[in-house]
C-alpha cells in the first residue's frame, strides 16, 4: 500500500510539473505570437533604417535602435568588466571571510532594489554631480550599476564551478594564483560568464525607468554622434507611442513594431551568445 501511494504521489508531482512547464511555454508563446502578429505588418527595411517623421506618426525607428545599441554597449562593457572582476575576487582571491560575506550581502541587497531607484541615483551621480548631463555615457553607467548584481553572482558561480583539482594541479606545478586564474579558471568558466553577459544585455536593453532620468530623449530623430549626447531608445520610444501620442490609432501599430524589434534584438543577442558558448566549449572541451 505505501508503494502504491508513493507511485501515485510521483505521478501527480510529474503531472503538476508538466502542467506548470507547458503552461509557462504556452503563455510565453502567446505573448510573443501576439506581438509578432500585431507588429509583423509594420516591420520592414524602411521601418528599421529610417528616422521617425511627423511627430513619430510615420517613418521608422532607426535612431532609437542605434541609441539603444550605444547605451547597451556601454553598460555591458563597463558592467561586464567590473562584474567579472568582482566575481573573480569573491571566488578566487578573497581570504577574509567576513569581508566576503559582507560583499555578498550587499550584492544580494542591490539585486532587490527597484530600477527606478538606480535611475534616481544615476541622475544624482552621473548627470548632476559628475556633470555628464543627460547622455549615453550617463545612461550606460547607470544601467551598468543595475546589471552588476547579476554579473557578479554569475561570474562568482562560474569561477567556483571550475574543478578544484585543476586549480590545485596548476598551483602544484609552480604557477601563481594569477597565472592559474588566467590560464585555467578563466578559459573554462568563460562560457558561463558569457551567458551572464547575455542575460544582462537582455535586461538593460529593455529597461525604461533608469534611462528616463539619464539619457532618453522624447523626440530626437537624429543619430547620436558621441557618448555625451542624449538619444532616443526603444523602451522609452515604445512607452511614448502608447501613452503620449496625440494620434494613438496611427502610432499603435508602430508601437507593436517597436516591441517586436526589441524581441528580435534580444533573440539575436541570445543566439549569438549561444553560438559563441558552443564554440568555446568545443575549444576548451568543457
Amino acid at each position: 500500500m505505501p508503494k502504491v501511494r508513493k507511485r501515485w504521489g510521483e505521478l501527480l508531482a510529474t503531472l503538476l510539473v508538466s502542467v506548470v512547464s507547458w503552461g509557462a511555454i504556452l503563455v510565453l508563446g502567446g505573448v510573443v505570437g501576439f506581438i509578432a502578429y500585431k507588429g509583423a505588418s509594420v516591420i520592414g527595411w524602411s521601418f528599421l533604417t529610417e528616422p521617425m517623421r511627423e511627430g513619430m506618426r510615420k517613418g521608422g525607428i532607426a535612431p532609437a535602435i542605434v541609441g539603444s545599441l550605444w547605451v547597451t554597449a556601454v553598460a555591458v562593457i563597463v558592467g561586464g568588466f567590473i562584474g567579472t572582476a568582482a566575481g573573480a575576487y569573491l571566488s578566487e582571491f578573497a581570504t577574509n571571510r567576513r569581508l566576503k560575506r559582507a560583499i555578498e550581502f550587499l550584492v544580494t541587497t542591490l539585486a532587490g532594489i527597484p530600477s527606478v531607484v538606480y535611475g534616481l541615483f544615476g541622475l544624482a551621480l552621473f548627470v548632476v554631480a559628475l556633470g555628464l548631463g543627460a547622455s549615453i555615457l550617463a545612461g550606460g553607467l547607470t544601467l551598468a550599476l543595475l546589471s552588476l548584481p547579476l554579473l557578479i553572482r554569475n561570474a562568482q558561480e562560474a569561477f567556483s564551478a571550475v574543478p578544484a583539482s585543476l586549480k590545485e594541479a596548476s598551483l602544484g606545478l609552480g604557477a601563481s594564483e594569477m597565472q592559474t586564474f588566467l590560464r585555467i579558471t578563466l578559459p573554462i568558466a568563460l562560457p558561463r560568464v558569457l551567458t551572464g553577459l547575455v542575460l544582462a544585455t537582455g535586461r538593460v536593453l529593455g529597461e525604461t525607468a533608469p534611462i528616463l532620468f539619464t539619457v532618453a530623449a522624447y523626440y530626437l530623430p537624429t543619430y547620436p554622434r558621441s557618448l555625451f549626447e542624449p538619444t532616443m531608445l526603444l523602451p522609452y520610444h515604445l512607452y511614448v507611442l502608447i501613452t503620449s501620442g496625440v494620434n494613438v490609432k496611427e502610432t499603435y501599430p508602430m508601437a507593436f513594431g517597436t516591441a517586436l524589434t526589441l524581441l528580435m534584438m534580444s533573440l539575436a543577442f541570445t543566439l549569438t551568445a549561444a553560438y559563441l558558448r558552443f564554440r568555446l566549449k568545443l575549444k576548451y572541451r568543457v
